[in-house]
């Protein structure tokens, strides 16, 4: 990890007038191992899984480094702020009443998307492709050490962050918003979970560019310093009924934000209060037998325990980090991270009837990563084995991204020998 970074406004100054640039910390990552993933793949010894999870990635990267820079203000609709600059969503299962002439107030239908809350008009399908752009451009770089991928990713990062004509607000006022209900709901926070889950560690790639800048730094100090004071003041985030309180994947998708912006600026107080949270999400969402009851009622059920378990593995690996062990804690009714991950091996085999509803085929492919890296932090062999083994052979860039991500955690990010 590089040196920890003062977040206060001097150090925002001293960046801007330096001579030279401080990379960023990686958050997830760990850069010795991804550094001897980068010496494994271009050996002799690198095997046919990491050389196909490569050209993945090349071919991912490939794709957006075609795409034109964008921000949130190129969509179409303006936000109830006036300010385009302003992200702006809907929420994806809210539909028109059909009882009512104007269709208002919507009305929720849990599981069934709206396509309206994917259209070019806002901007949920806008930071889904830009996060998993800059990514995919950021790893290509790191892993071929060609520029040009970092030259493209750079563009995109101050597009979206920096350039002050096209730069995102940092608030999320207008989130999944509802017709007839509210401009923007606590619950539009997760829609900027990748803004931490895919480009924090981006960022820390980029920065080891020669094209990356003082200015660039500091932009992005800026930036997401001022996105962390927002998520804690504000009333749909951290006020007392905001997202910080939701009891599901929605309030472990806040700590999750919170926790990696924190280590990313360098606030380490912060992140361990946050990996400490992490024992309160155990206690309150996660029955003794490793099962998920609020995301046991959702229609996706089994989709939504791994989507809440992601972000709670996250948060333990950055326990490690920061000296507090998540992965072995236990209250007194056995419920447990541990448990949670079991639970979800039990079912691993698609053939072995899930307990709850589930609208979907279960694609357990997903929960892979999470077993490689559980497995190497409880020095659990066949968690390892498990993810290991996952057959990606049939996934493609073109259908299949969630599970040729998956075989990339597996067999580049977080290689276990």
């Amino acid at each position: 990890m590089k040196s920890v970074k003062n977040i206060c406004a001097v150090a925002i100054i001293s960046a801007l007038t330096s001579g030279s640039t401080i990379a960023a910390n990686f958050v997830f990552l760990d850069e010795a191992t991804l550094a001897a993933s980068r010496t494994l793949l271009k050996s002799e010894q690198a095997t046919d899984n990491m050389k196909q999870s490569y050209q993945r990635l090349l071919e991912e990267a490939g794709n957006s480094k075609n795409m034109a820079a964008f921000s949130v203000t190129h969509k179409g609709f303006t936000p109830p702020s006036g300010d385009k600059h302003d992200y702006m969503s809907i929420s994806p299962y809210w539909w028109p009443d059909t009882t009512k002439a104007d269709g208002l107030p919507w009305i929720r239908h849990d599981g069934k998307t709206n396509p309206a809350s994917k259209s070019d008009e806002t901007d949920s399908v806008r930071i889904g492709t830009f996060t998993r752009s800059v990514r995919a451009l950021a790893l290509a770089y790191y892993f071929s050490e060609d520029n040009d991928y970092a030259k493209k990713a750079i563009e995109m990062v101050r597009t979206w962050y920096i350039n002050a004509d096209t730069r995102m607000n940092p608030n999320v006022n207008f989130g999944q918003g509802v017709p007839g209900v509210a401009d923007g709901r606590r619950s539009g926070i997760i829609d900027t979970r990748t803004l931490v889950e895919r480009n924090l560690d981006a960022i820390a790639i980029l920065s080891q560019s020669s094209l990356w800048t003082d200015a660039d730094e500091a932009g992005i100090n800026q930036w997401y310093s001022e996105y962390l004071d927002w998520m804690i003041e504000d009333d749909l985030s951290g006020g007392p009924k905001g997202e910080a309180y939701a009891p599901n994947n929605h309030g472990t998708w806040y700590d999750y934000q919170i926790a990696g912006i924190a280590y990313f600026l360098g606030n380490i107080h912060l992140t361990k209060q946050m990996v400490q949270k992490g024992k309160v999400r155990v206690d309150s969402q996660f029955a003794q037998d490793g099962s998920q009851p609020h995301e046991a009622q959702r229609t996706r059920s089994y989709h939504y325990h791994y989507f809440s378990l992601d972000p709670l593995v996250g948060i333990a690996q950055l326990g490690d980090k920061v000296g507090i062990d998540l992965w072995n804690y236990q209250n007194e009714q056995g419920a447990s991270l541990t448990k949670g991950i079991e639970f979800m091996i039990d079912y691993h085999d698609p053939s072995v009837k899930w307990p709850f509803p589930e609208k979907d085929s279960r694609r357990v492919e997903r929960m892979t990563p999470l077993y490689l890296k559980a497995g190497a932090a409880l020095n659990n062999p066949q968690w390892i084995n498990l993810a290991k083994e996952a057959d990606f052979e049939k996934a493609t860039v073109s259908k299949n991204l969630a599970e040729v991500w998956a075989q990339r955690d597996i067999e580049l990010l977080y290689r276990v020998k």
